[in-house]
């Protein structure tokens, strides 16, 4: 078994009898917001981008979107442009929390190059998705950038007293790449994929069909998800509608955005769930998926990342950013928040008290959705699996129970000398003992059992 098995959904579980699933909120950093705008170039700080981990440097890096958002026009790249331009800023941390804004000495705004913003793409890039990808042989192309490309150049239309930009040539998503994460290098026959998409991107390499991944609303047909693949990042299938509303949501949800990821082997949506129609708010739910075609909505569309406290920086949008990040014990997610709703059908203008700026929120590792027991027993019985490791591990808090685990046979029943002593305690990750070694059990097909009372099962897996 190469992944944990989590409880995001049951298809890894042939019986379940008094026992339920909780979904698991994180809990927001203390020191948040962890990152706001605080310079003539970035006013606001919106997590339509990434936060990665490098292993090799040690280090945390986040690619955010940003501008200086002043009315009229500004100076960038020694052209006119629309004060909202969207631009890339950069920052990294040794810790996740405390953030430093380099230097880059890249992008000229206003006759300066002084400021932390990366020279990427033409004119405006939007909801950059970044790949750390090791396996590259080229080390030039190790971090891949997948972005919505938009706006001409020196292009602008007049609508309503307003100025907007034009329709570029070359308009649509494209794809830089980077040996470091900070000079970036744009393919030179972008855009790979002519269409837009005015929300964050998500790129993932998927090792089950060994492709490139990305999703986006390109070519889904308004605030919706399609999907592409590519087996080497540049030459993509056409996008195709892979996850919209459907008749049990409100007339007016729609999903203005869905930062995926690769679980333990599972697709892991984060939906930025918009209520037009209703308070004009934006929180964040979990879907899933095995092969990122067809999705499943979490625990009856629950909410996972809630708004905060009315009148916050983040009582109006919370929207969890690509990629989250396993380290330790924990997992860490980066959010955007904002203050009050979405200007829409039903707030024509809105006055916001705070800039957008961004959050963090922790959970336990695999903590995303537990399987719980209370004050009776309850079980559970595994699909059939195949033995190919000599260890068995759980995630578990049994501090006011216990929990204890069998190996059994294809109907259930008890293999003699594989049944563990109760398990008592709060666990991330336990080695299960048995009697008998599971190194003899190994190329054999055999079930597991599970009986829990007053605890909460997070993750099994075998090493």
């Amino acid at each position: 078994m190469q992944h944990r098995c989590l409880f995001l959904n049951l298809d890894h579980i042939t019986r379940m009898d008094r026992l339920y699933r909780r979904i698991h909120q994180p809990q927001r950093h203390p020191k948040n917001p962890i990152l706001k705008g605080e310079n003539p170039w970035e006013t606001v700080a919106s997590l339509y981008g990434t936060v990665i981990y490098d292993p090799e440097e040690n280090l945390f890096k986040m690619w955010y979107l940003t501008g200086p958002y002043v009315d009229g026009m500004i100076q960038v790249r020694q052209r006119q442009a629309l004060g909202n331009i969207t631009l890339l800023a950069y920052a990294t941390s040794t810790d996740g929390v405390h953030w430093d804004k380099p230097i880059l000495d890249q992008l000229d705004v206003e006759d300066s190059k002084q400021n932390n913003l990366i020279d990427i793409g033409r004119t405006n890039c939007e909801g950059m998705a970044v790949l750390y990808d090791p396996q590259d042989p080229n080390p030039d192309q190790r971090y891949k950038g997948f972005y919505w490309e938009h706006g001409g150049i020196d292009e602008f239309i007049q609508l309503d007293g307003r100025t907007l930009w034009g329709e570029g040539e070359g308009d649509g998503m494209w794809i830089s790449f980077s040996p470091d994460g900070v000079r970036w290098t744009n393919y030179e026959h972008n855009p790979v994929i002519e269409l837009g998409s005015d929300t964050t991107q998500s790129l993932v390499w998927d090792p089950q069909i060994q492709k490139y991944v990305v999703f986006g609303r390109f070519g889904a047909g308004g605030r919706k998800v399609a999907r592409a693949e590519s087996d080497d990042c540049v030459h993509f299938s056409q996008p195709k509608l892979v996850f919209e509303c459907d008749e049990i949501d409100e007339a007016g949800t729609q999903f203005y955005g869905m930062p995926i990821n690769l679980y333990e082997g599972l697709y892991l949506g984060m939906a930025w769930i918009y209520r037009e129609g209703v308070d004009g708010t934006i929180d964040t739910s979990l879907t899933t998926s095995r092969d990122g075609i067809h999705w499943q909505r979490v625990l009856d569309r629950q909410t996972f990342l809630s708004l905060g406290k009315p009148g916050s920086w983040e009582d109006g949008m919370v929207r969890i950013s690509q990629n989250f990040i396993a380290v330790g014990d924990q997992i860490l997610l980066y959010y955007g928040g904002v203050n009050s709703p979405h200007t829409g059908q039903k707030f024509k203008q809105v006055e916001r008290v705070h800039k957008p700026m961004l959050g963090l929120a922790t959970l336990r590792r695999d903590g995303f959705v537990s399987l719980d027991a209370d004050k009776e027993e309850g079980y559970l019985l595994t699909k059939p699996l195949t033995i190919d490791s000599q260890q068995l591990h759980i995630n578990v808090d049994a501090s006011r129970g216990y929990l204890i685990i069998m190996v059994t046979d294809d109907q259930g029943h008890r293999i003699d000398g594989y049944t563990s002593p109760q398990v008592t305690g709060d666990h991330l990750d336990l080695n299960v003992t048995f009697d008998r070694s599971i190194e003899e059990l190994i190329g054999k097909e055999v079930r597991l059992g599970f009986r829990l009372k007053q605890s909460s099962l997070y993750s099994y897996w075998f090493i």
